[in-house]
Formats: structure tokens, sequence, C-alpha cells
């Protein structure tokens, strides 16, 4: 009746924000990456997402650790496709700000398929096998 269901766990850090209360722990480059080993290791069949609010260089190495679902050339603001002018909150700053050409190079260079689109019924073959 349902055509499949996944898991996707994403990695966003805290970041100060307006109005927030003073962050007393942060998170750093090797805590978040340590994280994303045990999720790995965890479960093999779990997606990972990392955002274009981690930095390429971050990202690019992390991608051969099981990351499964990158975001490229998006909007990581609250209405962010909205036509306005207003100042980006650092809460939501993007870090890597590859187009999605470019970011589908970058994971073809690191000898990984690049999949735009596995979410239809016909990409995984019938419903009822």
């Amino acid at each position: 009746k349902y055509w499949k269901s996944r898991y996707s766990i994403s990695f966003p850090r805290l970041r100060p924000c307006a109005g927030s209360a003073t962050i007393k722990s942060v998170m750093d480059d090797k805590q978040l990456l340590q994280l994303i080993c045990a999720y790995r290791l965890f479960n093999g069949e779990v997606e990972l997402s990392l955002s274009t609010r981690e930095s390429a260089t971050f990202r690019d190495n992390v991608i051969p650790l099981g990351i499964t679902s990158l975001s490229a050339g998006s909007s990581t603001q609250p209405g962010g496709y909205a036509k306005s002018s207003t100042k980006a909150l650092q809460q939501f700053e993007i870090s890597d700000e590859r187009s999605p050409a470019e970011m589908a190079k970058c994971v073809k260079k690191l000898g990984y398929e690049v999949v735009w689109k596995d979410w239809e019924q016909c990409l995984s073959g019938p419903l009822h096998a």
C-alpha cells in the first residue's frame, strides 16, 4: 500500500541567533565528525544529510564517510525564497556557496554518483513484488 519509508538524520549545528540565550556548548568539527561516524556505524541504511551551513571543506571531507544527502544552491533563511531584502540571520548563514552543478562535480570527483531524484515509485520497480 505504501511505497517506501526511509529514516533520515540531519546535522544542524546550533549557532548564535537573535533573542536566544548564550550557547554554552558549541559543537566543533571534530565532534560533528564523531557524531556522523557514530550514526553511520549505528545504522548503515539511515540517510545522513549535511546542509550548506557547513563549510565546503568539511562537506567534501565527510562525503566518503556516508553522507547521503547534500544541499546546494539553497536558502536556509526563513522565507529565503521570498523577494525581500531582509538581512541574513547569523543562525542561518550559508558557508558552502557552491551551485548544484559545482556540488555535483565535486561528488563525481570523489567517485560517487549524483542522484537528483529517487523518490518516485517508477524508479524502484513494481509496488508489489
